[in-house]
């Protein structure tokens, strides 16, 4: 269990405060919090350009995604052996495409690009009210690194990392879902994990699981420590 280097990122319009009431399940003091900038005064750790300098590149990390958090994680390097991965309302790829129709239409992500130049603080805030989360201060937004966000959501693709990390080793990563999330549906979420995965579903859960569920991801982040030491 030490040996794992414990890193949580959160997903798009959020901040790394989501972890909180997780964190507060589990004994990680050393849990690293990644920030991605979306919005000032943020509680996150590290700024984005120096964001996992102090990981030691060697050794095996645990990491906990969050909808895109996830995505972003697995896009940054190839991790160690021995990692393991959590990911909660998450998925391999987002954007609509021809071999995942279950996705989001490209459409979407577009009208939401182009709502950030005009008014980053309503587009925000429109997906914060979807999630069940509070507003926040539309002066508070970063709307070049929003806007970065949502190209990742509109371009990006883990699947054949996932796939190849399941190769390797089956028990690797555990997805927790919301029955009722309204952002990533539950043919999303079987569509965007290989059959190898499996998928922990909190039926009455929706897409803020570590605010609204922080138990249910504590516990099994904690089984994927235990299983992994």
């Amino acid at each position: 269990m030490t040996a794992l280097q414990p890193v949580f990122v959160h997903g798009w319009a959020c901040g790394p405060e989501i972890w909180q009431p997780v964190l507060a399940h589990l004994n990680l003091p050393h849990a690293h919090l990644i920030d991605l900038g979306y919005f000032a005064g943020a509680a996150g750790e590290q700024d984005d350009g120096q964001i996992l300098t102090a990981l030691e590149a060697d050794r095996p990390v645990l990491g906990v995604g969050h909808s895109m958090g996830l995505m972003w994680l697995l896009s940054q390097r190839d991790w160690p052996p021995g990692s393991r991965f959590v990911g909660i309302n998450t998925f391999g790829r987002f954007a609509c495409s021809a071999d995942f129709l279950q996705g989001i239409g490209q459409r979407v992500l577009a009208r939401m690009q182009s709502g950030l130049a005009r008014d980053a603080g309503a587009v925000v805030n429109s997906f914060r009210t979807r999630c069940g989360m509070e507003a926040v201060e539309p002066s508070r937004c970063h709307v070049s690194a929003l806007q970065a966000g949502l190209s990742l959501l509109a371009n990006g693709d883990v699947r054949a990392q996932i796939e190849c990390l399941v190769a390797h080793d089956a028990a690797c990563m555990v997805a927790l879902a919301g029955g009722e999330d309204p952002i990533v549906s539950a043919s999303m979420t079987q569509a965007a994990f290989p059959q190898d995965i499996k998928i922990e579903w909190q039926e009455k859960g929706q897409h803020m699981l570590p605010l609204t569920h922080p138990e249910f991801c504590a516990a099994h982040i904690q089984k994927l420590m235990k299983d992994a030491g």
